[in-house]
């Protein structure tokens, strides 16, 4: 199986992957954007994709989500991932030598405050990955610059980790889904993801939130995008609990109203995980 992924062997999506395919054989395709792994997917390189949704302190990303709108592929699963930051420099070299950090811009934003409080003088560069900004700087030997990344990728590249945990929030988790071309049957499904086009008239996401209510159905997210074409226009990506039963009968009812119900998705709800190394 070929897995595409968004950054390098090291990065966070690599942790993910690693998680849900613990016991399946696969090699990873690296990719330097979202766009590229739903590409990669889209003209048969890749068999599945890895990509992260959305972080727990910084929202939706949202180009996955217009992604998941435009090519309409399947969600098998789902990773959250309690995410821990490290400060990574070569071997023998201190905190006193960087002048200059770099990672990638999510990274960077993890970690503001410790970088304003510990390191106010270098200077803010920002990497398309994080553990690509390691391999960079040991490739490079570049003794004044550090990356901010995962201690798998200090390992991978014989770095040293000058401070450990540096996210400025203990409870950092970026949840990850795993996509394909192809719809699958999940045993024990119990969350699923839906794209909502609404009939577009007064009450209209009222009127269908309540189909959600009545099943006993709680929504986990809510994420409005556009509509291209239609300006001023939304859809809407709703998460929620539910078995197939009540799945099927939330699908009927929304459609009943007027309403488009596009199935993303219906597989088994992850408990939030650690870092892996």
């Amino acid at each position: 199986m070929k897995i595409a992924i968004q950054g390098e062997a090291g990065s966070f999506h690599d942790a993910a992957t690693r998680q849900f395919f613990a016991h399946t054989p696969y090699s990873v395709l690296p990719r330097g954007t979202f766009r590229a792994v739903f590409d990669s997917l889209a003209n048969g390189t890749a068999d599945t994709g890895v990509v992260a949704v959305e972080n727990s302190l910084y929202g939706s990303i949202h180009e996955t989500y217009d992604q998941l709108i435009r090519h309409n592929f399947a969600i098998h699963g789902e990773v959250q991932l309690h995410v821990h930051q490290h400060l990574i420099a070569l071997p023998d070299v201190t905190l006193a030598d960087i002048t200059e950090v770099v990672s990638h811009p999510a990274a960077l934003d993890q970690c503001r405050e410790f970088l304003e409080k510990t390191l106010p003088h270098v200077s803010v560069r920002e990497h398309s990955d994080t553990a690509g900004a390691v391999a960079d700087i040991a490739l490079a030997q570049q003794r004044h610059e550090a990356a901010i990344a995962s201690a798998h990728a200090a390992t991978l590249h014989d770095m040293h980790i000058l401070a450990e945990n540096i996210e400025d929030e203990p409870d950092n988790i970026t949840r990850f889904i795993v996509i394909s071309r192809q719809p699958a049957e999940i045993a024990h499904a119990n969350k699923a993801s839906l794209i909502l086009t609404t009939d577009h008239q007064p009450g209209a996401l009222h009127r269908a939130l309540g189909v959600f209510d009545q099943n006993h159905a709680n929504l986990t997210k809510l994420e409005s995008r556009p509509v291209r074409g239609q300006p001023f226009r939304y859809q809407f990506i709703i998460d929620v609990l539910a078995n197939q039963a009540t799945l099927i009968t939330i699908i009927h009812e929304l459609e009943q109203l007027g309403h488009s119900v596009t199935l993303l998705g219906h597989y088994r709800s992850a408990p939030v995980t650690l870092d892996i190394a």
